[in-house]
């Protein structure tokens, strides 16, 4: 997919929304105030993809993720 929308948590200018503008340049970048935000949105279709930091190199594993991918629905796409 290289057109739509891909949700991130984060404000505009977060390390997510340059990955988004880096890996997927003609998708539109939706902020979400949390992680679970973005599924949601992801769930009710708000949004086509996401872009969800597993690790952080600063702070090791981004723990929120890994209590919330496993119950919503989604899978890991590329990395």
């Amino acid at each position: 997919m290289t057109t739509g929308r891909i949700g991130f948590q984060g404000a505009k200018g977060a390390n997510s929304e340059i990955a988004i503008r880096d890996m997927f340049p003609k998708m539109e970048a939706v902020p979400h105030d949390t992680f679970e935000d973005v599924f949601v949105s992801l769930e009710k279709g708000e949004i086509d993809l996401a872009m969800i930091p597993i690790e952080n190199t600063l702070a090791g594993r981004v723990a929120d993720i890994h209590h919330l991918l496993p119950d919503s629905g989604t899978h890991i796409v590329a990395e």
